[in-house]
């Protein structure tokens, strides 16, 4: 019952729950949102108002909307839980491009993030990042074997990243083997993006100071939209895709230079696709 649900949910429990109607139904309204939990349209307001900070929804009069990427993405929180099996099936088979020794940046993406299971077992690693997320599981998977290099900036509570102009700048004078990055949203033709300056800058940087860089996403990607250019595809040197990306953006994908790689389901080490 909607009022039982209500009396037994904490604060953070019913924002979560109002997050995942959000997803499902794309735009809440107060009313209803006060009904289904028991609370007063004052609590549902601070509710989504708490939300609307973090960068999970925009709200509305009376109620609240979704807009898929610039929205969600912005929340680590609601990003972690985002399609992980998907991201993980992706990442395992992208992480066979490392050998033991190299040197590997990685931006602040859940989907690099769920690189690290995949890299600790090579060992011997050198792993450059400016995502908080990344030296906290590095200390939990691999603090003997692999090597970690923090670059410093303005650190982002959203992201939970260090960002801006020094954070720049010290990446910009490094050189790594390899960098892994994900964005918000890819158009075929128009190349990569992000919702924000900071994040694009970064991950445009990650790009160019690597001998071999990777692009990592999942389908949903290619029906997203973001407002900065982060690179071209054709800067990537590869690019991983999970199965549920249609057989025309794969096509149009392998037209380029750049490889692409697709991540099956059904195979327990991932399956490599023909490179373009």
């Amino acid at each position: 019952m909607a009022g039982s649900e209500g009396e037994a949910l904490t604060n953070p429990e019913r924002r979560d729950a109002i997050t995942r109607l959000l997803v499902e139904h794309d735009s809440v309204t107060v009313r209803n949102l006060a009904k289904r939990f028991n609370v007063s349209a004052m609590t549902i307001h601070r509710d989504l108002d708490a939300l609307e900070s973090i960068g999970v929804l925009r709200k509305v009069r009376g109620g609240a909307t979704a807009q898929p990427t610039a929205l969600y993405e912005s929340s680590l929180t609601f990003r972690l839980g985002q399609l992980p099996e998907v991201k993980r099936r992706i990442a395992e088979l992208a992480a066979e491009r490392v050998k033991p020794g190299a040197s590997v940046a990685l931006d602040d993406s859940t989907t690099t993030l769920a690189l690290l299971p995949f890299l600790a077992e090579i060992g011997q690693l050198t792993v450059v990042t400016y995502f908080a997320s990344v030296i906290e599981e590095i200390a939990r998977l691999a603090p003997d074997t692999m090597e970690l290099v923090v670059v410093g900036g303005t650190y982002s509570h959203k992201y939970h990243a260090f960002v801006g102009v020094l954070a720049e700048k010290q990446l910009m004078e490094l050189s790594v083997d390899h960098s892994f990055v994900s964005v918000s949203s890819v158009d075929v033709e128009r190349g990569t993006f992000h919702q924000e300056p900071d994040q694009a800058a970064l991950k445009r940087t990650l790009v160019r100071i690597a001998r071999d860089s990777t692009l990592m996403v999942d389908a949903t990607k290619f029906r997203s939209s973001a407002l900065h250019r982060v690179v071209a595809l054709s800067e990537f040197d590869a690019v991983y895709v999970d199965d549920s990306t249609s057989a025309e953006i794969v096509r149009r994908l392998r037209q380029g230079k750049t490889e692409v790689h697709v991540a099956r389901g059904s195979t327990s080490s991932g399956e490599r696709a023909a490179a373009s």
